[in-house]
């Protein structure tokens, strides 16, 4: 046998070996998932309701909101939507602030988050979140207007319900709003296939059971260490049974085209930043900002990712002064 005939036998030898090994290493990335058992912690949402608790099934999913009602009549609502991995907690400061100025509050906990439904299946996009919280707010309160306040990823849900329903939106806030250019990832197709669905929900299990990550996660968003209350209320919300359910469809279905539709946003925006912030940059704020026709930049000044529970005067006053404005 020739050199050249060989080398063609050991070529395919290899060849054969290496697919083997594919269909090994496939194997396992299909089954083990499924073998590893994802623990849970028991919080029961009875244990978190606050005094002014609500629950509304829409569209067949159960929402948890909160009510502050306006100490004088006004004549005006907010509506305030928290952030990735947060609930009605993060607002725990800004809500009875606009309270008292007269302002009728609305606080909701994203579908997964907080104390509502947890399951999979379910579209986490801002365009389905605005669908599903409209639909809320005109079950509640038939054809009210509304200032809609968001923060981070909550950011991204008010610009979605101020482009759809802006008959009705007297005001959109981003907070460190967390609005990026549409680029679709080949691992949210990825996410389709069961098992890697699976994968995301142990990994993502395993960061929100770890007490000390969360407090080093929550350290970062803040800039600065947490107190154990703070802790607690973003930890034990994230530890409800099933709240692994939902970061696969998170992942996949979160990403929307919202930087693009910016410029038909012609209602006041008011895009208040944290100088500071890591996790949605300044710069961030400053391109949104130059994007959209009729918006405010502010600053807090020398703060992170989440003004409103680190600097709450300084942030609410921003806040009122901006909606009592017209």
């Amino acid at each position: 046998m020739s050199g050249r005939g060989e080398k063609s036998i050991i070529v395919l030898r290899i060849l054969k070996w290496f697919g083997l090994f594919l269909v090994i290493l496939f194997a396992l990335f299909s089954i083990v998932p499924y073998l590893v058992k994802i623990e849970t912690k028991e919080v029961s949402k009875e244990e978190l309701v606050f005094t002014n608790s609500e629950f509304l099934e829409i569209n067949n999913v159960e929402l948890h909101y909160r009510k502050w009602p306006g100490d004088k009549d006004l004549g005006k609502n907010v509506f305030l939507v928290h952030g990735l991995g947060a609930s009605t907690f993060s607002w725990r400061y800004t809500a009875p602030v606009l309270q008292e100025k007269g302002f009728r509050v609305i606080a909701v906990d994203l579908p997964g988050f907080g104390l509502s439904e947890r399951r999979a299946g379910l579209d986490h996009s801002a365009g389905a979140r605005g669908e599903l919280l409209w639909a809320m707010l005109e079950e509640l309160f038939p054809g009210k207007q509304w200032n809609l306040v968001g923060h981070s990823m909550g950011g991204a849900t008010v610009t979605a319900m101020g482009l759809q329903r802006p008959e009705q939106t007297e005001s959109v806030t981003m907070a460190a709003g967390a609005i990026a250019p549409f680029e679709p990832s080949p691992y949210t197709s990825l996410l389709r296939y069961p098992p890697a669905g699976q994968w995301a929900r142990i990994f993502s299990n395993r960061i929100v059971k770890d007490e000390s990550r969360v407090e080093e996660l929550l350290a970062s968003a803040y800039g600065q260490q947490p107190t154990e209350t703070e802790v607690s209320g973003y930890y034990l919300p994230l530890n409800i049974e099933n709240t692994a359910a939902i970061w696969p469809d998170l992942l996949r279905t979160a990403p929307d085209p919202l930087m693009e539709q910016l410029d038909q946003l012609e209602i006041p925006v008011l895009c208040i930043w944290g100088e500071d912030d890591q996790w949605v940059p300044l710069e961030q704020g400053k391109e949104i900002d130059r994007l959209l026709p009729n918006s405010k930049l502010v600053l807090v000044e020398g703060e992170g990712h989440c003004p409103m529970e680190t600097a709450p005067d300084r942030f609410d006053r921003k806040l009122a002064d901006f909606l009592l404005g017209f």
